[in-house]
């Protein structure tokens, strides 16, 4: 049976517009509350993966051992480290194509990784053991490192020599930069525009501290 629409119910079906659709809101991925835009992140040690959390999860996961072997709260603390010392040598040695890359204390396995960023994702390669503990030595810094959540993040793009201690959150932003933006072989002036501004914005954020400062982690 065919329902007739009356004048002023077809005017409202023309005129009226559709309910915009409400943004889908991240949510915490231990309890399910909303989270804001700006929020913490756990890192799942099992999974070696990170996962938004609200600001009474962060709460309840402030402290290492509270935790346990299951979740870890990534920091929010940014340094940028005056001093480091990386020679030419030591950083060919690493044999990275690119001209960034981080590392990080991976408790589970007992060693420090090494990454660099790449248009197909986050890639490891392998760091010499004695290549760390040199750097270590040469900057006392690193010893302040928390495992997990924390990298020592390097750039040397166009020329740059810098040398930071950032949340693991920066360095997988700066992978996902590149996963999104690249573009042919070179990566395109978008993607380095990009990566431009991320470095402008840590600089922004951080905190400079000695690559010879050794006190005890906060």
């Amino acid at each position: 049976m065919t329902r007739q629409v009356t004048g002023g119910a077809l005017h409202r079906l023309i005129t009226q517009r559709p309910a915009a659709p409400e943004p889908v809101r991240e949510r915490c991925e231990l309890c399910a509350e909303p989270v804001p835009p700006a929020h913490r992140h756990l890192l799942d040690l099992a999974a070696r993966e990170l996962r938004c959390a609200c600001r009474a999860c962060v709460v309840l996961f402030d402290t290492p051992a509270a935790g346990g072997q299951s979740y870890r709260l990534v920091s929010e603390r940014r340094w940028s480290v005056d001093g480091f010392e990386l020679d030419e040598p030591t950083w060919a040695g690493l044999r990275i194509p690119v001209q960034m890359a981080f590392m990080l204390k991976d408790s589970a396995a007992h060693r420090v990784a090494l990454f660099y960023p790449s248009p197909a994702g986050a890639v490891e390669s392998p760091l010499d053991e004695l290549t760390w503990q040199g750097l270590a030595e040469a900057n006392p810094v690193l010893g302040r490192l928390l495992p997990d959540v924390e990298a020592l993040l390097v750039n040397r793009t166009g020329g740059a020599r810098e040398h930071w201690i950032v949340p693991v959150v920066d360095c997988y932003t700066l992978v996902g930069l590149l996963r999104t933006h690249w573009k042919g072989l070179a990566g395109g002036t978008e993607v380095w525009a990009e990566i431009t501004n991320f470095f402008t914005e840590l600089r922004r954020r951080s905190t400079t501290v000695a690559a010879s400062d050794d006190r005890p982690s906060d």
